[in-house]
């Protein structure tokens, strides 16, 4: 559990964004588990974070019913209402104003929303071993051609090929992702901001 704990810490200040957009229209009449300067977080809320957090249900599930993960669930709800606290009290103080603060949530919101398609596109799945030494086959003949030394077999090396595949399937989709996006929403540049590439 401690993965989802760790998901948590990076990613608990999107959960609060998404938890809170997502908020049905029927009354939430689960449990209140927090109150943050008069706002309530309920039962029902941290199970919609935590089913949010977890790629995995069984194991979202488990967190929140284990009775050897509750110290988890007391920290991960601690860290969602710290956060729900910062913001609560940025707004009090004007920081939510601040044009830099803006500009960096903006770039955070932005940044948030790319992991989540590329995740999505990426899935879950594996990938299988043909496909793993498909790959395997490509680096050692890049290997080669550069004039690189002997390489390991490939079962000796499977993690790191299986590590590899992953990063260069990721880096694939980040591309396919911008290109649609810029064919979606067309962006122009002024000609003394183009970069080198454009």
């Amino acid at each position: 559990m401690s993965k989802m704990i760790q998901h948590a810490a990076f990613l608990a200040g999107a959960a609060l964004l998404f938890s809170l957009a997502c908020k049905t229209s029927k009354p939430d009449t689960s449990r209140v588990i927090a109150n943050v300067g008069g706002e309530k977080i309920t039962e029902a809320e941290f199970r919609e974070v935590v089913t949010t957090l977890s790629p995995d249900p069984k194991e979202a599930q488990t967190f929140l019913t284990d009775p050897a993960a509750r110290e988890e669930r007391a920290q991960l709800a601690n860290r969602i209402a710290m956060s729900r606290a910062i913001t609560a009290y940025a707004k009090q103080t004007g920081l939510d104003k601040d044009p830099s603060v803006q500009r960096q949530l903006e770039q955070q919101q932005a940044n948030v929303y790319f992991q989540a398609l590329a995740k999505k596109r990426m899935g879950t799945a594996e990938p299988t071993d043909e496909q793993l030494l498909a790959f395997y086959k490509e680096q050692v003949e890049r290997m080669k051609a550069q004039g690189g030394a002997t390489v390991p077999p490939f079962e000796a090396v499977k993690a790191q090929v299986a590590q590899g595949y992953k990063q260069q399937r990721m880096a694939t989709i980040s591309q396919d992702i911008q290109k649609e996006i810029k064919a979606k929403v067309p962006v122009t540049m002024a000609d003394d901001y183009r970069t080198a590439t454009e």
